[in-house]
């Protein structure tokens, strides 16, 4: 009964229950990234690996390699209890399209509820702009809740509106303009 086993260490130690090996492997590739300290909050197994859910990022990966994501770098997430699948957007440049993500789960625990709620913290401004009618763009200011702290500022567009059409990137950009002069963070 000691704090590790083979199927990994108590719920209540610093790695969470998660396998020490896989643990170690995690905490390593996380410390390559100032800012982050490998402190876990959730987990889960997937049908690949591992999902971690820190203060500052969700990881995923496996001894073999880790990928970090920065909660301020999704633009949204979703959760169906049915596949057993957390999916998401990250945020990309405008006119470029958004690179997507998604694991299964296969023993989700807590990890869906705080997977929202990590996006949700890092969200310090978040402001609808009507353009044309009811379509409009969405402006986001988003907290690194790493050590840094830095407000990332993002746009995205309602449906019936693309970057292509003419007029909508100035008017965006104006939005843009706008909202971060009401809202001073950073």
């Amino acid at each position: 009964m000691g704090n590790d086993t083979a199927r990994g260490s108590a719920w209540w130690s610093r790695s969470r229950g998660l396998p020490r090996t896989v643990y170690d492997s995690w905490s390593s590739s996380l410390a390559a990234q100032p800012g982050r300290p490998s402190r876990i909050l959730a987990w889960a197994r997937t049908s690949t690996g591992y999902c971690i859910a820190s203060p500052t990022a969700l990881s995923y990966g496996d001894e073999a390699g880790w990928t970090h994501v920065g909660w301020h770098e999704i633009e949204r997430g979703s959760w169906n209890a049915e596949l057993r699948r957390l999916s998401w957007v990250l945020h990309a440049a405008p006119g470029k399209p958004s690179p997507r993500g998604s694991l299964e789960l296969v023993q989700p625990g807590q990890l869906p509820d705080l997977f929202r709620e990590r996006i949700l913290a890092s969200i310090a401004v978040e402001k609808f702009v009507p353009l044309v009618g009811e379509r409009g763009v969405t402006i986001t200011a988003r907290r690194d809740l790493g050590g840094s702290g830095t407000v990332v500022w993002h746009s995205s567009l309602t449906r019936g509106l693309s970057w292509q059409t003419d007029g909508v990137p100035a008017a965006v950009d104006q939005a843009m303009e706008q909202v971060k002069a009401e809202y001073d963070v950073g």
